[in-house]
């Protein structure tokens, strides 16, 4: 009873401390019903809970309902699914018509298990956690957030020889998503990583190998197995996506644990589409097979919008690439503005996979491509595309985007046309104007 009084003076207020509840950790118990009667307690008493270092195992999804914040201790707190060997469990609520609200997750860190909130869910936050040795569908995320605004800050996503898939999934959110300072990758990105995390990130990835040490987790150095970093498929409003790190393996397919083979395809490191006004600010993008193939790359699709600033790219590229399998209110490319960004072995790139005709065309506006600075690449290649042709070729602008080694400008291809930075700087809005300033964090 003096540990349980002495542990309690360390719980926060408005968290009830789960092992005078009779959930401790490290039992070696399946705890997925016996959390229940907890989470009732939680939502009734709208009090989160609070779970001190230690290892839970649960062999079933948990469903989360409003005020059900859950809350680990930075010394580790492990949520692992009982059985390690098969699919992952849930924590959260995946049905679109239940209502939940106000809570949040936050030093956990989830072993073959996934987050998932789907629907009429609001005020909610996931906030500096890990999610490992996760056990999905090639398509399925550690973490998915959609429909409306959620805060995600500050947590790391690994992905390990065994387990690709996707490592973040956001879906029709409504305005105020905000993604900031996540860390996606492998052990021997963390160094590197360190000038876009913050100090409590940094100390999760400390406590994690740590607990590896100690023999309390398992999981190999290379964690970059993503199928893709971030997918946004429709209908992002007024999101913001600021200070990542997204580093991925380079491999054109990935292993799969279900064939013994090398057969996972790769989609994009960034694939969104259908968004009207996102801001991209200051990550870091590395990995991915090269520009030349259709996986990879950084994929921005149908829409409008786009502020994509001050971020910097190590061996992959930036890509506009619409297509016409979309309703007609998304033939579109409108409003993408390109600036300021440092790109290492890398290009900026427009594609579609039709040509314009008067019966069916891409609408351009405000394609606007500046500042920007390259290293590591030919000097007689194009490294800013645009179409051959457009029925709106008087829409591709750029200015001043030179090689870092020699100052002098990059070739560009297509309709795209010089002018110069005082014009292509008139035609920002206010919300991409304030990011005039930004540079790229370096490593």
């Amino acid at each position: 009873m003096k540990n349980l009084e002495h542990a309690n003076n360390n719980v926060p207020e408005g968290y009830i401390y789960a092992p005078n509840a009779g959930i401790s950790p490290n039992t070696g118990k399946d705890l997925s019903h016996v959390i229940l009667n907890l989470l009732k307690e939680s939502h009734t008493s709208r009090k989160g809970i609070y779970f001190p270092a230690g290892t839970y195992l649960f062999s079933s999804d948990v469903l989360l309902t409003s005020y059900n914040s859950l809350l680990g201790s930075i010394e580790g707190t492990i949520f692992r699914c009982f059985d390690i060997t098969k699919k992952s469990v849930m924590f959260g609520d995946s049905t679109y018509g239940t209502t939940v609200s106000n809570l949040s997750i936050e030093n956990i860190i989830f072993d073959n298990i996934r987050v998932h909130f789907y629907g009429r869910k609001s005020a909610i936050s996931i906030s500096h956690n890990i999610f490992i040795n996760t056990i999905t569908e090639q398509s399925t995320a550690q973490l998915t957030c959609s429909s409306n605004a959620y805060t995600i800050n500050g947590n790391v996503f690994m992905r390990g020889r065994h387990y690709a898939g996707v490592g973040l999934s956001t879906y029709g959110n409504a305005a105020g998503l905000l993604i900031e300072q996540n860390f996606l990758g492998s052990i021997e990105d963390i160094n590197v990583a360190t000038p876009w995390l913050d100090d409590k990130t940094q100390t999760l990835l400390t406590t994690l190998l740590s607990l590896r040490d100690k023999g309390l987790m398992s999981f190999d150095d290379a964690q970059g197995n993503f199928v893709s970093g971030w997918y946004s498929t429709s209908n992002l409003k007024k999101g913001i996506f600021r200070k990542n790190f997204i580093s991925g393996s380079s491999e054109i397919y990935l292993y799969n644990p279900e064939t013994g083979k090398n057969d996972i395809s790769r989609d994009h490191g960034v694939y969104i589409k259908q968004y009207t006004q996102v801001e991209v600010i200051q990550n870091y993008f590395s990995g991915w097979p090269k520009d030349d193939r259709a996986s990879g790359q950084l994929k921005f699709r149908n829409a409008k919008g786009l502020v994509f600033a001050g971020n910097y790219l190590n061996q992959i590229s930036f890509n506009a690439r619409p297509y016409d399998n979309v309703d007609e209110q998304w033939l579109i490319m409108q409003d993408t503005f390109i600036f300021n960004n440092y790109l290492s072995d890398a290009l900026i790139s427009y594609w579609q996979n039709f040509i314009d005709t008067e019966d069916k065309a891409i609408n351009v506006k405000n394609y606007l491509v500046f500042s920007n600075h390259f290293i590591n690449r030919p000097v007689s290649k194009p490294l800013i595309t645009s179409p051959d042709k457009s029925l709106s070729s008087n829409q591709f602008f750029c200015s001043e985007n030179s090689f870092i080694e020699t100052g002098k400008q990059v070739p560009i291809s297509g309709v795209m046309t010089e002018i110069t930075l005082d014009k292509i700087k008139a035609l920002l809005p206010d919300y991409a104007a304030q990011y005039l300033l930004i540079k790229p964090i370096m490593p």
